[in-house]
C-alpha cells in the first residue's frame, strides 16, 4: 500500500474512533410526561476535580455520564451525576487503557486496552461493573463498531502494522470471534445482519465511493449512493456526505430511510486535507431525529484555517436548521439521550444547554 493510502486509512481509523453515535429504549408517555413536569434542575459546574479527571466518555442517563478518572495510580470508571457532582466508582481499568464507548442501549461499556504493541484486549462490562466478555485479539490497531438492532452483537477489525486487516463478529450470546468475508474494514451494521460500508478502488486515490450495504447472510448487496464521502447509521435513517464533484468544496449532508428515499438534505462546504475532505465533529440526538453539528463558516484548508465554527441543529423530518452557537471552538460532542445538554470539549468536560444556550464547566481548577 502506498504512502497515500496509508495517510487516508490512519485518518479514516481516527475519525471512526472519534465519533459514535447512540440510543435508548423510548419511554412512555406517561413516563415522559412525568419527566417534563419535575421541578428544572441545573447541572452542578466545577463539580468534578482536575486533579484526578482523564476523560468523559459519554452519557449514560439524561442525567449521568461515564467517567474516566485516575486517582493515587489507579485509573478506574465512575458514573457521575451531572445534576449532584456525585460519581460511583464501576470498574477498575488497566493502565494500558485506550478507549471506551457505551452501547447503543446504555447498559453496557467496552473497554479497549492495549497490554502489548501487537495485542489489544476488549473488554464488555454492564453498568455494575460485572463483567460479560474478556479477550484478547492480536492488532496494531483496532476499530469497532456496535449494532445498534442488536447491542449483544458487535463487529472488530484488526488492523496490522502494514493496513492488512480482518474483520471480526461478536455477539455476546456467543463470545466466539467469528470471521466476517468482506473486502473493506470500515463497516458500520445496517441491520442485525447486513453492514454498511464503502467500496473503494484500491486501484485510485479517491476521497468518494459508492456506499454499499451488504447481508452477511447471503451476501447480496445493494448500492445507497453512488458517490459517498462519509457515512453513519441511525436507528430510523442514515446519514451520507454525498459529492457531485471531488474537486469542490460544496457537499450534500444526505439522510436516507430504509426504502433509499432522501428524507432531508442540506447543503455545506467542507474543509480540505491532503488526502480528504474533513468531516466536523457531529451527534445525532434519536429521540427527536435532530443532528448536531459544526459548521465552517467558510471554505479553505483544514491545515490553515483560521475562520469560525458554528454549531447548528438539523431537523431532519422538518428539513429546517437553526444556529446553535456562532464562533465557537471545534471540539468533539455528545449529546444526551433527550438532548437537553451535550458533553462538549477534547475530554469531554464540558457541557452545553441546547435549550437556553450556555456552556457549563465540570472541572474544578485545582493546584
Amino acid at each position: 500500500m502506498n504512502k497515500s493510502m496509508r495517510l487516508t486509512f490512519f485518518i479514516m481509523i481516527s475519525l471512526i474512533l472519534m465519533q459514535a453515535c447512540q440510543s435508548q429504549p423510548v419511554k412512555t408517555p406517561l413516563a415522559e410526561e412525568t419527566r417534563q413536569n419535575q421541578p428544572a434542575k441545573n447541572i452542578k459546574e466545577s463539580s468534578i476535580s482536575s486533579k484526578t479527571f482523564k476523560e468523559n466518555v459519554d452519557w449514560i442517563s439524561d442525567s449521568e455520564v461515564l467517567t474516566v478518572k485516575e486517582n493515587e495510580g489507579t485509573t478506574a470508571l465512575y458514573i457521575t451525576d451531572v445534576y449532584t457532582g456525585e460519581s460511583e466508582k464501576v470498574y477498575d481499568i488497566p493502565l494500558s487503557y485506550v478507549h471506551s464507548m457505551v452501547s447503543p442501549d446504555r447498559d453496557k461499556i467496552l473497554i479497549h486496552s492495549a497490554p502489548a504493541t501487537y495485542t489489544a484486549k476488549i473488554t464488555i462490562i454492564d453498568l455494575n461493573g460485572k463483567e460479560l466478555y474478556n479477550g484478547e485479539i492480536p492488532s496494531y490497531e483496532l476499530s469497532y463498531e456496535w449494532n445498534e438492532f442488536d447491542t449483544n452483537k458487535l463487529l472488530i477489525t484488526s488492523f496490522a502494522e502494514d493496513w492488512s486487516f480482518d474483520v471480526f463478529e461478536l455477539d455476546l450470546k456467543d463470545p466466539e470471534l467469528q470471521k466476517v468475508d468482506v473486502q473493506q474494514p470500515f463497516l458500520k451494521w445496517n441491520s442485525d445482519v447486513s453492514v454498511l460500508y464503502q467500496d473503494w478502488d484500491n486501484d485510485r486515490l479517491s476521497v468518494s465511493a459508492p456506499l454499499v450495504s451488504k447481508n452477511l447472510l447471503d451476501a447480496k448487496k445493494e448500492t445507497i449512493d453512488s458517490s459517498s464521502i462519509h457515512f453513519e447509521r441511525f436507528p430510523g435513517f442514515l446519514l451520507s456526505v454525498h459529492s457531485d464533484d471531488e474537486s469542490e468544496p460544496a457537499f450534500s449532508y444526505q439522510f436516507i430511510n430504509d426504502s433509499g428515499e432522501v428524507l432531508s438534505q442540506f447543503e455545506t462546504h467542507l474543509l480540505s486535507r491532503y488526502s480528504d475532505w474533513f468531516i466536523p465533529y457531529y451527534d445525532m440526538i434519536d429521540k427527536k431525529d435532530e443532528l448536531i453539528t459544526f459548521q465552517a463558516d467558510n471554505a479553505g484548508s483544514f491545515d490553515t484555517y483560521t475562520g469560525a465554527f458554528s454549531m447548528k441543529r438539523w431537523d431532519v423530518p422538518e428539513g429546517s436548521a437553526e444556529t446553535l452557537f456562532e464562533d465557537l471552538p471545534l471540539e468533539p460532542i455528545q449529546c444526551s439521550p433527550q438532548g437537553l445538554y451535550c458533553l462538549y470539549g477534547n475530554q469531554l468536560e464540558k457541557v452545553i444547554n441546547l435549550k437556553n444556550p450556555a456552556i457549563i464547566r465540570l472541572l474544578k481548577e485545582e493546584g
